[in-house]
């Protein structure tokens, strides 16, 4: 302290000129850089024409979400279910913002009564039928329903067991989104108007189907060399199809990995370190519990049926003795050694119901002994059992297999009888278990193993990373990256069309920190070392995409293509005019192909592919009379419609049809609105 007051007293105005500088230095680099801290909001995710997104809103929803979905699935989220669950967040903002003012404008909403007829009236929704119907019966119970909801509606939050706010919640939401959505669907639908001619037209094309003869031409019979495309001519349709051309922003990378891998030497000590528990293993006490304590991965089901067991059990279950011990034998990516504890009949499936009490386990008794003198075990785990997920089934678990549940309750359900009600405790809390049904049984055999994987060691990662580490600091432009990998027979990946929220890239799971290196990163930059799973990644930057429209020189191929194969036609009509369908065949080296049932609902021809273009010109054809050249995607087409025949199961369908393309086509309409996503910023 004596040394900072010295410094105070001696230094205080160099100091302070220091300081100054250092903040005048700090908002004059935010004012002309363009930094968010001071005039800008820096927790705007992103906007929707103008309404803006913030982070806190997002975050909200996202935890939500996660919730829901683990109190509905009963199982933990995996990176890719996170990721698949923030994406979808992301896009139902989007689809609710937008959708909530065209349904304001449109008079569009959901009362509280219909909300009633929902979970109780004559329109019940299809997620309140999912939760609530009788898994035996099929049957819905509107009572227990209408109990469920009133009970959520009037009690304290505070007082409802854990997670049923947050189930109910959701369930509302989308029942309201959906019925919002029918209604304005509806009303845009009989908004409609279609003339007689119009469907008198469209009746007679899709009442019937056709019996064809064709003959593709393959547009490769042509060379491209004897066709020219002009600069001028992929100009003109790049300039009349622009709006087709629309892109979001992304970027191209090209990549190299370094793979870390087990070499045969960790092998080795992998199998050694297994064996070398064998005698332990075969004197232990609790050969589960031993086995439990030296496996890297979590014991699977116990008692499993010969054709279940891996093959190196499978081959000695017959001969083989309680308390003998196998291995180590490798199973996959382990090694495994394996002692057999006992050989017992049990089911393959079990059906349950349960109760489970976690914050006042003291009912456990009295709800168990009311349900063994016949109490309506339904109604009672609908009161009291705080498990979300089943309670408003009345408990009902449903079928499940041998080794699906925790083992203390897997054990009671698999070793009672039907029709018992039994008390267990698990990591979860207490449960009362009701024994519905059982399947048959069978000879089952209850391995203990202990299982060690397959593994690189510390020396081989450090190894690989040493090699990886060399070439992103020896190489780090473009030009020496690339003769490098060339010189050093790497095998060059490449990653395209990247988007800014991408979390994978290829077969690179977890990414996420390489996406946004590329979204920072300028044309040619070699990236640092990147550690991805279980490899080293290099990359470099080759180019970046703005979101607006591709560029012409981007789809010069493709328009070339294009226009190569509009030419191809016009020369192969000119060539064939004349012709029948035989000569034409043996004119290209091709066959005469036949089809038959070729009608508007399958866009497609036997032979031919998909081909919208062909299978409309066939069924607004005349019957027995050869075709002109018909440009298709894969050839050029001509044809002959051999017979006409009636299509009576077209008209209701087609209906159908007709109703869900016109509310995708609207849909996409209502939601091709200006975005801003910004979340690369913040994730």
């Amino acid at each position: 302290m004596a040394t900072i007051q010295a410094l105070r007293s001696k230094a205080g105005v160099f100091l302070a000129v220091i300081i100054f500088v250092a903040l005048l230095a700090f908002i004059l680099g935010d004012l002309f850089n363009g930094g968010n801290n001071i005039f800008q909001e820096n927790d705007v995710l992103g906007s929707v024409n103008g309404e803006k997104i913030k982070v806190q809103e997002y975050e909200r929803e996202r935890e939500n979400q996660e919730q829901f979905y683990k109190l509905t699935q009963g199982v933990s989220l995996t990176d890719d279910i996170q990721n698949q669950l923030r994406e979808g967040v992301w896009r139902q903002m989007i689809s609710d913002k937008v959708l909530a003012k065209v349904y304001e404008k449109a008079g569009v909403e959901v009362s509280a009564a219909e909300v009633l007829d929902m979970v109780a009236g004559n329109h019940i929704s299809p997620m309140m039928r999912n939760f609530f119907s009788d898994p035996n019966t099929g049957m819905y119970d509107k009572a227990a329903a209408m109990n469920f909801v009133q009970v959520v509606e009037t009690t304290d939050p505070q007082q409802l067991q854990p997670g049923t706010l947050v189930i109910w919640d959701n369930v509302k939401s989308n029942m309201v989104r959906n019925r919002e959505s029918e209604k304005y669907m509806t009303a845009l639908a009989k908004g409609l108007y279609t003339t007689k001619a119009e469907k008198e037209a469209e009746a007679a094309l899709r009442g019937k189907t056709a019996d064809v003869s064709f003959v593709g031409v393959r547009y490769s019979a042509i060379p491209d060399s004897a066709i020219v495309v002009k600069k001028s001519e992929i100009e003109k349709m790049f300039k009349q199809n622009i709006e087709n051309y629309k892109v979001d922003e992304t970027r191209d990378i090209e990549y190299i990995t370094f793979p870390v891998v087990a070499t045969e030497e960790d092998i080795e000590a992998v199998r050694k370190s297994v064996a070398d528990m064998a005698a332990d293993f075969k004197a232990a006490e609790d050969a589960h519990s031993y086995a439990q304590m030296n496996s890297q991965n979590p014991a699977g089901q116990r008692f499993l049926a010969e054709a279940q067991l891996p093959s190196a059990l499978a081959a000695v279950a017959a001969t083989a003795q309680e308390g003998e011990v196998f291995g180590p034998y490798r199973d996959g990516d382990s090694f495994k050694i394996s002692r057999l504890v006992s050989i017992t009949n049990r089911p393959d499936t079990v059906k349950a119901a349960h109760i489970l009490l976690r914050s006042d386990i003291t009912k456990a008794d009295s709800l168990l002994a009311a349900a063994k003198k016949g109490a309506n075990f339904a109604e009672m785990a609908r009161q009291y059992s705080e498990d979300p997920g089943s309670a408003v089934n009345g408990g009902d678990l449903g079928w499940f297999s041998d080794g699906d549940m925790v083992p203390e309750f897997n054990e009671a359900c698999f070793a009672g009888a039907k029709g018992d009600i039994v008390k267990v405790e698990s990591q979860y809390g207490v449960h009362i278990i009701k024994i519905q049904d059982k399947g048959v049984a069978k000879k089952k055999f209850d391995f203990a193993t202990i299982d060690k994987a397959i593994e690189y060691s510390t020396q081989t990662h450090q190894a690989v990373y040493s090699d990886a580490q060399t070439f992103a600091t020896r190489y780090i432009k473009r030009a020496a990256f690339e003769a490098a990998i060339d010189t050093m027979n790497l095998v060059k990946r490449y990653g395209n069309n990247i988007r800014s929220n991408a979390y994978n890239v290829n077969n690179l799971r977890g990414a996420r920190d390489l996406v946004k290196w590329a979204f920072k990163a300028k044309v040619d930059e070699v990236s640092e070392l990147f550690e991805i799973g279980d490899e080293f990644v290099i990359a470099v930057l080759v180019k970046q995409q703005k979101k607006g429209y591709a560029k012409i020189e981007d789809l010069e191929p493709v328009i070339t293509n294009d226009i190569l194969k509009d030419k191809k036609a016009e020369a192969i009509a000119a060539a064939v005019k004349g012709l029948s369908l035989e000569q034409i065949a043996e004119k290209y080296n091709a066959k005469v192909d036949s089809a038959s049932n070729v009608n508007f609902a399958i866009n497609s021809v036997t032979g031919a592919g998909y081909e919208p273009a062909l299978v409309g010109s066939i069924l607004a054809a005349t019957e027995k009379a050869q075709s002109g050249v018909v440009r298709g995607q894969n050839a050029a087409y001509i044809y002959t419609v051999n017979q006409f025949n009636a299509n009576p199961a077209a008209t209701e369908a087609n209906n159908a049809q007709q109703a869900n393309a016109f509310a995708n086509y609207a849909y996409q309409v209502i939601m091709d609105v200006d975005t801003e996503d910004n979340r690369i910023k913040f994730y």
